[in-house]
């Protein structure tokens, strides 16, 4: 497959085909673009309700193991293990051709995902999302290694390694700031 992506790039490029092309032509495959994305920080490295942080080093090497299996990157819903979803490595946008990645950078987990549309409760959730009630990223896992540090006086648990678990989608993050917005929506209908 990489082979493949990687000559269509070759060939692109020799054609001079533009990204405003490339958009034309994915825009107008419905499994491009008939799908249901959300996009944001699932982990930022701040102290949480809970009062864990989660370090940048610590996020990136649980999310380099989370990402490794195409298979085990759910998104599901309060923390229920209902599966209605799935985190993308990348994803470009059918209408404008921009590649959003799901990465960690300086300021956390950005996540990029995809909501199914073959079972109900996904139907359900989105339409939560659309009405703006689930708008929200948490994560689970298990801390490997976590200690005591403090902070302008303030005391946090910082959790310096840990196994991902799951993505999930809420309606109050414990991470405050673990929020996300809707990157495409294939109805184009807000409800």
């Amino acid at each position: 497959m990489k082979d493949i992506l990687k000559n269509l790039e070759t060939e692109i490029r020799n054609r001079n085909i533009t990204e405003e092309e490339i958009s034309n032509i994915l825009s107008s495959y419905p499994k491009v673009s008939n799908r249901r994305i959300i996009g944001g920080y699932a982990s930022v490295a701040i102290t949480d309700r809970e009062g864990h942080r989660i370090s940048i080093p610590a996020l990136k090497d649980a999310v380099k193991r989370f990402m490794s299996e195409e298979f085990y990157r759910p998104v599901n819903v309060f923390h229920s293990d209902v599966t209605v979803g799935r985190i993308l490595p990348k994803w470009t946008n059918p209408d404008t051709g921009e590649v959003l990645e799901t990465t960690v950078d300086d300021k956390g987990w950005y996540v990029v995902c995809e909501l199914r549309d073959d079972i109900e409760i996904a139907d359900k959730v989105w339409e939560e999302i659309l009405k703006g009630n689930i708008k929200s990223f948490s994560i689970a896992g298990s801390s490997k290694e976590k200690r005591e540090a403090y902070e302008e006086g303030q005391p946090f648990t910082s959790i310096d390694k840990l196994d991902i678990y799951e993505c999930t989608l809420c309606e109050i993050p414990v991470n405050p700031i673990s929020k996300f917005d809707i990157l495409y929506n294939p109805n184009r209908v807000q409800i």
